[in-house]
């Protein structure tokens, strides 16, 4: 019979992300492993918590594992120990780095100290409210902590970085000082070094050293005593600030890439999107009115973006925005309010669309459809039942691997039917958007509204069945974007610790997606000059920077078939 404990290395994290659901999860402080708990256990480990152990027999340890209990996992992690381990001993020939998901920087300060940017790393809010950000903190550490972080870069293992520190003959094991130092830079609310096995523990982002396990809240809209609140209610009464929104609620792609740089070959994405268009989708030679409908405006940046580029390329350029949140409208009319001729604006809801005698060139709705309506299907037998059955009836949806129940995107396809009537003859509808060809709607549950994923070959097929000609692609096709070309790592967080330290610098770093090459370009003088770091890069397919997950994009081109 074994006697185990539990690590003091093990921590215990709750999300509270799904409404009504709370997750649990116990994680390694040194190593990230994680483990998610089943009820029983965490019940279990609630108990043992207090440093109580536990004694198992070798064959109660067999009828777990084989049983799929999570008790001997715990073992395998070393978040349960045997009662005489050393929770150290099996970690010194481990490589130590600091976790890229943890936005943490140091720098040089004017007075030549090491300082530590960051921010505590025992919870994250979702959808924070305006003015509630996490703070950002700046300390100097002790000498041997300060030591211990600068050298781990994920190339060295921790005996060889004591060796490094405190001399050769000695023992980590037995040296308390420097074991006071691990535990001040691991502790919950810093998690600022993790161990790995081998150096590619450090490569990709999501693997266990790279992350920093976290107490996962959301601060809701709208309370749950208020009534249920619909999309529509969202964007009329819940965004209160334009750039608040998409810098930290929700950074759209067009957010992300609203400033020239490589990933669009120089340009923006608002003139990239108009160049991508115009040179593979707008088949036919304009040379009068092009009259457009933008659905769904954001701040307004594309607007501002496509229509300078579509204005070279067309004879005369009719532009309106039709838009539901009056934040966002006002925030439209002022960074458009120069453009001629002058952008017309519209309030109204689109799966509604209604506009008498009014027919484009050109519906285009960039990010906006995902806020759209959508409808549950359950299904019985071979019979489907619920608000949205009638959808799968009437365009005829291919359902055969669905689940018992799921969604489908009713709004879009309310939308298509009336878009159709707004059209010209060969009218273009564009729709860019993320989800895929096969995927059933997903609920996001991180934004301060509810937001659907798109089932594309269902759009698809409600488009054939209306008339439209269909065509689907990858954004980062039609844009030409590059999945090789290095990018900045992490998300907000990383940005607001950086843009700390340049800003006592006089520079600012926005809430922008960059290129190594770009953020060189404009910040690598200075952040050489305080020896800042970490500041990493990696190709954009690792999906660990700022905003959304390009690869996650596509657009669907319908036209309006005149046959």
């Amino acid at each position: 019979m074994r006697t185990y404990k539990l690590s003091p290395l093990a921590t215990f994290v709750e999300s509270q992300l799904i409404p009504t659901i709370t997750e649990y999860a116990v994680f390694h402080r040194l190593t990230g492993q994680l483990v998610q708990l089943q009820p029983q256990l965490r019940s279990f480990l609630q108990v043992v918590q207090d440093g109580s152990p536990i004694k198992l027999t070798a064959e109660q340890l067999s009828y777990l594992r084989e049983a799929g209990y999570q008790i001997p996992r715990l073992i395998d992690l070393e978040l349960l120990i045997l009662d005489t381990s050393d929770h150290l001993a099996s970690l010194v020939d481990y490589y130590v780095g600091r976790p890229l998901q943890n936005p943490g920087v140091t720098y040089q300060n004017k007075s030549g100290e090491v300082s530590v940017v960051s921010m505590l790393m025992a919870e994250r809010v979702y959808s924070p409210k305006p003015g509630q950000l996490p703070p950002v903190i700046e300390e100097t550490f002790p000498e041997l902590a300060t030591n211990i972080l600068l050298a781990a870069d994920g190339t060295k293992t921790l005996a060889q970085i004591y060796a490094t520190l405190s001399g050769e003959g000695q023992s980590l094991l037995d040296d308390q000082n420097f074991r006071d130092a691990l535990e001040f830079l691991s502790t919950p609310e810093r998690q600022l070094i993790k161990c790995a096995p081998a150096i590619d523990g450090f490569a990709d982002p999501f693997q266990p050293a790279n992350t920093v396990p976290r107490n996962l809240y959301h601060a809701r809209r709208w309370t749950e005593r208020e009534p249920a609140k619909s999309i529509g209610d969202f964007h009329l009464e819940g965004i209160d600030d334009a750039a608040w929104e998409f810098d930290i609620i929700e950074p759209t792609v067009n957010h992300i890439l609203r400033f020239p740089g490589q990933l669009l070959s120089g340009l923006d994405y608002g003139t990239r999107f108009c160049d991508a268009l115009f040179e593979h989708v707008v088949s036919r030679k304009i040379d009068g009115d092009f009259e457009l409908l933008e659905i769904g405006g954001g701040t307004g940046s594309f607007a501002r973006s496509f229509i300078t580029r579509a204005q070279t390329k067309v004879g005369s350029l009719s532009y309106q925005i039709m838009d539901l949140s009056p934040a966002l409208a006002e925030n439209q009319r002022r960074i458009l309010s120069d453009i001629h001729p002058p952008v017309g604006h519209i309030n109204q809801d689109a799966v509604r669309l209604d506009l008498p005698d009014s027919k484009f060139d050109l519906i285009l709705l960039n990010e906006v459809i995902a806020d759209f309506p959508v409808a549950a299907v359950e299904r019985e037998g071979v019979h489907f039942t619920g608000a949205g059955a009638a959808f799968v009836e009437e365009y005829a949806l291919a359902v055969d691997d669905a689940p018992a129940r799921f969604y489908v995107n009713s709004g879009v396809f309310q939308f298509l039917e009336r878009a159709w009537t707004h059209l010209k003859p060969g009218g273009l509808l564009i729709l860019s958007e993320y989800g895929g060809e096969s995927i059933y709607p997903l609920e996001g549950f991180h934004l301060n509204h509810s937001e659907f994923s798109i089932h594309f070959g269902h759009v698809i097929a409600c488009a054939r069945k209306i008339g439209f000609k269909c065509r689907l692609q990858s954004l980062k096709e039609l844009l030409g974007i590059d999945d090789r070309i290095p990018v900045l790592n992490g998300r907000e967080e990383h940005i607001l610790c950086l843009n700390f330290v340049f800003q006592k610098y006089g520079m600012a770093l926005p809430f922008a997606l960059f290129s190594e090459v770009d953020f060189d370009r404009s910040f690598g003088e200075l952040a050489g000059r305080l020896s800042l770091g970490p500041v990493r890069f990696l190709p954009l397919s690792s999906n660990f920077h700022y905003g959304p997950n390009l690869g996650d994009f596509f657009v669907l081109v319908l036209e309006k078939n005149v046959s």
